[in-house]
């Protein structure tokens, strides 16, 4: 098997990953009893722990020698309170709409990104962050409304609550910047979940005398851990390792296709022609943000030594596009 097919199906497979956990999520919500902040704490606690493990194994090192910067833990504490708003608007998009919203309108994180940089730098968009704001202001209308722009029972909730999850995804991106530079991505995020979910504690039991416990609810709970968040994580990574950061982003934009093709498959989920067509348009943005310039390459090798210096080289707001799936 070619290292560029290694890198397609590794990205590929991350992207279903994460769409078929918002399809569990939804699933937990109608059947068994969840509510938002139920998930949202048993996500992160179960996921922060999993991901320290699998640091801890891979890098030989203690979970808390990276701390003895306390930079490290000033940044992971702030970054495990976006994770902690990231989630939580997350599944709450779902609990109020449906799996497919949900993961569509995070699709808008990398816009909130270039609307930080347009902002905080004073660097202009350009022509094809103005087509995707285009293709986003379309694919939410349609969203919204359903294609009947005289309704007024409108699909406000679901997309609301996934904006604020995509704005709070765009702000866990640019803020652990330098603390991931300093101590790995696996760590911090694995601390950020962790610390995440040890907050919600505070507010919500771990375990909820209302949820129904059983054997669907507990594998997909599992799923959602397992594969929806440290799977993913670790399969999008290691495919940048074969193929373009760009190229693994574009492929991790099976997500929402995932989240919508199997919440109609195993949920009953009904979507007409506009919500398919609003849906497109935000893929579509993500696709051409994502989407690499022309290089030439004499072989697939120079391919994947050019990988490592374009992740580091490229602009910032580049490598943060990229970052943004991964929240």
């Amino acid at each position: 098997m070619s290292n560029t097919l290694k890198g397609v199906l590794l990205a590929s497979f991350a992207g279903w990953c994460w769409g078929s956990m918002a399809v569990c999520a939804q699933f937990l919500f109608d059947s068994c009893g969840f509510v938002s902040s139920d998930l949202t704490t048993l996500r992160l606690f179960g996921s922060g722990i999993c991901l320290l493990l699998l640091y801890a194994a891979t890098t030989r090192k203690s979970i808390f020698s990276p701390f003895r910067d306390l930079r490290n833990l000033r940044d992971v504490i702030i970054y495990g309170l976006g994770v902690l708003l990231i989630q939580w608007t997350f599944f709450k998009a779902i609990s109020v709409s449906n799996a497919g919203i949900a993961a569509l309108m995070v699709g808008f994180g990398p816009l909130f990104i270039i609307f930080y940089f347009v902002l905080m730098k004073g660097r202009r968009p350009s022509f094809k962050e103005i087509l995707c704001l285009f293709l986003a202001l379309i694919g939410i209308s349609l969203l919204v409304t359903k294609g009947n722009f005289r309704i007024s029972d409108l699909s406000w909730g679901g997309c609301l609550w996934g904006l604020a999850s995509a704005a709070c995804g765009a702000f866990c991106t640019v803020q652990p910047k330098k603390a991931i530079e300093r101590a790995g991505v696996s760590f911090v995020v694995g601390w950020g979940m962790l610390i995440g979910g040890l907050i919600a504690m505070c507010f919500t039991p771990l375990f909820n005398d209302n949820v129904q416990w059983n054997i669907s609810s507990f594998l997909a709970y599992a799923q959602i851990v397992l594969f929806g968040t440290v799977a993913a994580f670790w399969c999008y990574l290691k495919s940048t390792e074969y193929v373009l950061p760009s190229i693994s982003a574009i492929l991790a934009s099976f997500e929402p296709f995932s989240a919508v093709l199997l919440s109609v498959i195993f949920l009953n989920s009904s979507f007409n022609a506009y919500e398919l067509i609003g849906g497109a348009a935000i893929v579509a943005n993500m696709i051409i943000l994502s989407w690499p310039k022309k290089t030439t390459t004499s072989s697939q090798t120079n391919q994947s030594v050019s990988a490592e210096k374009i992740s580091t080289a490229n602009a910032p707001e580049k490598e943060l596009l990229r970052k943004s799936e991964l929240c």
